[in-house]
């Protein structure tokens, strides 16, 4: 092979002759070409020319003595396909010729008319150079569509594509994953039969020509869009959908936008699946009407609590001189102490409620509880019904208020007795049972771990699907007026909230109802010791307490109850009024009995820190109409200062002993005051 190296332009020349490269080179020389050539007269020279990396142009004589054109070009289509093949002979025919066009030479030039050899290298690479540049735009284009395709389909949206008639013919992954359809439709159809509207499925006349399609916001906005050109964004619609022969309400959120394709307007139309969204905001409202309602509910009960107070403590003041009074007197005394006690229900179901209910805890065997209720159970809802009950056969702890579990259980049967028209069963059931990942994704107040799961079931009517979002709100119910307050549920909601469980109902019109109750499970206690006996006469004493009590009737009966007893008492109505005697008195203080919320400057619960501090032997008694937890808001208070608690209201013998407790023990840790 022979070289000659000039600047640019890179070309193979396969020629046997001397003189006729000669002359191509000053040609393209004299043409304003710089060319670095290599030469070839032979198959092996010429194939190996072509293995280079870049080249530009290829020339070739059409007769060689050992191979000829026809071969050459055919090894330049393979080696070379985009470099310009010109063929420059002169025994070339005409008809050679237009084959050799047919096969891919981009010319040819006849050895005695040279003088075309330039324009026509010319306009060859220029062709190759357009031929290039439109190869890479369209691989260019090639990319960018592959590109947004990929977009489109990775959206989180569902995107779908409407033409002028207003029927969907594209559609991306996420909306062909929704309506369990291929990317590719086979044919273009209407938005609703698409998703699966049921008017549109249901109606004769097809998608966008019911009654009801009239106002459908999805039809709307896209012949908004496509009629005025105008976009729509994040519109709301509420759509029932009919998917794999199931019925479901979603709710969508729409936006539109207008794009020419094809010399076509077409409606860019996207919607988002917002029903999740939707039942979030539901529950955030339910919550807050929920926590509206319960402090109202709370401050009514605090109030009503130091009624009932009052009322208790005057009627336990006068049964205490018993030996006084008629017959009839203690009677009717002994009437409203047991009235008051059965009022006292009312608050505690309103504290339990909104979770300011004084929680009595302690470890206890659910079934035990369950059989001992058995009875009851079996009268209140009558012979007609038959109460199955079936129950785990290991003991099944759990940590919470025996009472409460009851009064949860109670209303549930009576739902479960109002739902049964004419005989049928309610069925009580228990067992542990695990909660893994999968079943909290689906449940959203449950959580993983062992749990005891307290089942109430009946065959009665059933709960509506439009009325089970609701059964938990308050003052909701489906009687009749004066068959029902709307609290039950609410309260048992509540009171399952308090002892850290969640429930799950699932119902069908005509088919019954299910409660699951779910309490975390804890292992056996430990047998404790025998319980303290009380005194038959209530105890007293003769130490000097400090009472501060903001309600007056409640600091009188309170007073003259320790003074009957031979406490001596100074009384305050206020944390204020209280250092004011502590200041003057407080050697004399053994006792601080105070109500943890009051007016003023200062709480029961910051008056007993400082005076505690003050005096570290100083014992604390607490009163209130909340738990100790709750109304201190601070847990480690009645730890801190060895305290004791009561609710209110309280029998007279719970202070009483409270408080002589309180002083004769050396208390080291809070001390929870079981009321009775």
């Amino acid at each position: 092979m022979n070289k000659l190296t000039t600047d640019s332009l890179r070309v193979i020349y396969l020629e046997d002759k001397p003189r006729d490269r000669e002359l191509v080179a000053e040609l393209l020389a004299a043409g304003g070409m710089a060319c670095e050539i290599t030469y070839g007269q032979s198959r092996a020279e010429f194939e190996a020319a072509l293995a280079q990396p870049t080249v530009d142009l290829i020339l070739c004589d059409y007769t060689l003595p050992a191979y000829n054109g026809t071969e050459a070009l055919a090894a330049a289509r393979k080696l070379q396909p985009d470099t310009p093949f010109i063929f420059v002979s002169g025994t070339i025919g005409e008809e050679r010729a237009v084959e050799s066009l047919r096969s891919g030479a981009a010319d040819y030039v006849l050895k005695d008319r040279l003088e075309r050899l330039v324009p026509a290298v010319r306009r060859a690479l220029h062709d190759t150079a357009e031929r290039r540049y439109r190869k890479q735009a369209e691989a260019r284009l090639e990319r960018n569509h592959a590109e947004m395709m990929a977009i489109y389909d990775a959206m989180p949206l569902m995107v779908c594509l409407v033409n002028p008639a207003g029927r969907v013919e594209r559609i991306n992954r996420t909306m062909a994953e929704f309506v369990a359809s291929l990317p590719a439709l086979t044919a273009p159809l209407p938005p609703g039969d698409l998703l699966g509207c049921v008017n549109a499925l249901e109606n004769p006349c097809g998608c966008g020509l019911g009654p009801a399609c009239a106002l459908c916001p999805l039809r709307l906005a896209v012949v908004k869009t496509s009629v005025t050109g105008q976009p729509c964004h994040q519109i709301e619609a509420d759509m029932i959908l009919s998917q794999i022969g199931n019925r479901q309400e979603a709710h969508f959120s729409i936006s539109t936008t207008l794009v020419r394709l094809e010399d076509q307007p077409k409606v860019l139309l996207c919607l988002e699946n917002i029903t999740r969204r939707k039942l979030l905001e539901e529950e955030l409202r339910q919550a807050q009407k929920m926590e509206v309602i319960g402090q109202l509910a709370g401050g009514v009960a605090h109030d009503f609590n130091n009624m009932l107070a009052i009322i208790r403590g005057q009627a336990d003041l006068l049964l205490l001189d018993a030996g006084r009074n008629s017959a009839e007197t203690n009677h009717g005394l002994q009437q409203i102490v047991a009235t008051a006690a059965r009022a006292a229900n009312l608050p505690r179901q309103l504290l339990a409620f909104c979770r300011k209910q004084v929680l009595q805890a302690q470890p206890f065997n659910l079934n035990e509880a369950l059989v001992n209720l058995t009875g009851m159970l079996q009268r209140i809802i009558g012979e007609n019904i038959q109460l199955q009950c079936d129950y785990a056969a290991d003991p099944l702890y759990i940590y919470g208020d025996v009472g409460m579990i009851e009064q949860v259980l109670m209303n549930l049967v009576l739902n479960a007795r109002d739902a049964i028209l004419h005989g049928g069963q309610v069925r009580l059931a228990t067992e542990r049972v695990i909660r893994k990942a999968d079943h909290v994704r689906s449940h959203p107040e449950a959580r993983a771990g062992e749990f005891v799961c307290l089942s109430v079931s009946d065959n009665g009517t059933g709960i509506a699907p439009e009325v089970l979002p609701h059964i938990f709100e308050p003052f909701f119910t489906t009687k009749g007026i004066g068959q029902g307050t709307g609290l039950g549920l609410s309260i048992i909601y509540g009171i399952i909230q308090q002892h850290h469980g969640w429930i799950e109902v699932t119902s069908q019109p005509g088919a019954g109802a299910r409660f699951d109750l779910l309490l975390p499970a804890i292992p056996p206690p430990r047998p404790a010791g025998g319980a303290n006996n009380s005194s038959a006469k209530p105890p007293g004493g003769t130490e000097r307490i400090l009472l501060v009590e903001d309600e007056l009737a409640i600091r009188m009966v309170t007073q003259m109850l320790l003074e009957k007893l031979g406490y001596r008492v100074w009384t305050a109505e206020s944390a204020d009024e209280a250092l004011e005697i502590w200041r003057a008195h407080a050697a004399e203080v053994s006792l601080l009995l105070t109500d943890i919320r009051m007016p003023g400057r200062l709480t029961g619960l910051e008056l007993a820190e400082q005076l505690h501090r003050e005096d570290p032997g100083l014992k604390v008694i607490f009163m209130s109409g909340y738990s100790a937890d709750i109304a201190a808001g601070d847990t480690d208070i009645l730890g801190r200062l060895g305290g004791c608690f009561l609710e209110k209201p309280c029998a007279a013998r719970t202070i009483l002993e409270t408080v002589r407790r309180c002083l004769d023990e050396r208390v080291t840790h809070a001390v929870k005051t079981n009321i009775s």
